[in-house]
């Protein structure tokens, strides 16, 4: 008879296998709408600047090390060290970006409570706190850029700044939600469910799920921290996904696809955005390119050069994740002990 597990690591290999195969799917879609032939990606990949390179690596790892700070700072059980930290993030990030559909985030709640004893509960939390601090961020980012693009007096079609102040106003208000959410959540949801209860959308499965979801976040935030703790992670939040920005400026400006920092900001949150899709592939491939290229083009550029340099870029991120997953699977998953520990009753 086939164990739990066995059952499990059959599912896995499946759900692999089916994200690799949407990736590939979309990627030739999409090459072939832009007319990009892979010669043309694969030598953008290798005339790609090594100190570009080397300083993207490099940023790239600091944005690792903010995660540590973060996890430390809300972290209330257990003092991990920044070392180990580290090590778990790496593959905590490695996982997240090749399994489908977000499982890896499952292994940074086996890893903190193997390693350091955190309760599921509290590494539950702490995650959500950590995603609602980048989804925060993020939501401040993108209305600023577009703002002060406007007064740059950059030359996006008239349709796009029809669109642009239409959706600025929503990521204003989401970044409020937010914040209402981080200091009076409980206060928040319970609004929220009154104000469903006289619309048509009361007892909805979905709508009935996203409250739970804010439920939780808000009970999250209400144990595991006091604002000041908040406010210090999402002050890392904001350098993290600035510098993150910065590392993506850096690799175009290497690959022959210089771009200012605004536009940066503009084209990667909608390459960001189109990874909420319901199907997401291995990698994000496929899905991220997508959102790319159509943000360089609604900023000016052709869908080839956003087709070309969109795919590189997200190869040369993949082998960062990759170079640091593996660093923190050699350093925890040694023999296979982390994997295999009994966990404490």
């Amino acid at each position: 008879m086939e164990t739990p597990a066995e059952s499990r690591g059959r599912l896995s290999v499946k759900g692999m296998i089916a994200s690799v195969l949407i990736a590939v799917g979309i990627l030739v879609i999409l090459l072939r709408v832009t007319d990009v032939s892979p010669s043309l990606v694969l030598n953008t990949l290798k005339n790609v600047s090594p100190a570009a390179l080397a300083v993207g690596l490099l940023f790239h790892i600091v944005t690792y090390l903010l995660r540590c700070l973060r996890f430390r700072l809300l972290i209330h059980s257990a003092r991990p060290k920044i070392g180990s930290l580290f090590e778990i993030v790496a593959v905590h990030n490695l996982l997240n970006h090749v399994l489908p559909f977000r499982t890896g985030e499952l292994s940074y709640l086996y890893l903190i409570r193997s390693l350091h004893g955190v309760p599921v509960a509290e590494g539950v939390g702490t995650l959500a706190i950590c995603r609602i601090m980048d989804l925060m961020a993020f939501a401040l980012f993108y209305p600023i850029a577009i703002i002060l693009l406007y007064l740059q007096g950059f030359a996006f079609p008239s349709y796009v700044w029809t669109v642009l102040w239409a959706v600025v106003p929503l990521f204003f208000i989401l970044a409020g939600i937010l914040v209402v959410l981080a200091l009076r959540g409980k206060v928040l949801v319970q609004f929220l469910r009154r104000l469903l209860d006289r619309s048509r959308l009361s007892g909805s499965a979905m709508t009935d799920r996203i409250l739970d979801k804010l439920d939780e976040a808000a009970y999250s935030f209400e144990h595991l921290g006091t604002r000041k703790v908040y406010l210090g992670a999402f002050l890392l939040s904001l350098v993290m996904l600035g510098i993150i920005y910065f590392v993506t400026y850096i690799l175009l400006a290497g690959m022959g696809y210089p771009m200012q920092i605004l536009l940066v900001v503009f084209c990667s949150t909608l390459a960001s955005l189109s990874l909420l899709l319901p199907l997401y592939s291995f990698g994000g491939f496929g899905t991220l390119e997508a959102g790319w290229t159509v943000g360089c083009v609604m900023a000016g550029f052709s869908k080839e050069m956003g087709m070309a340099s969109g795919l590189t870029f997200h190869m040369i991120v993949l082998g960062y994740v990759s170079i640091m997953g593996l660093y923190g699977f050699a350093r925890i998953g040694r023999a296979g002990w982390a994997w295999n520990k009994p966990e404490a009753d």
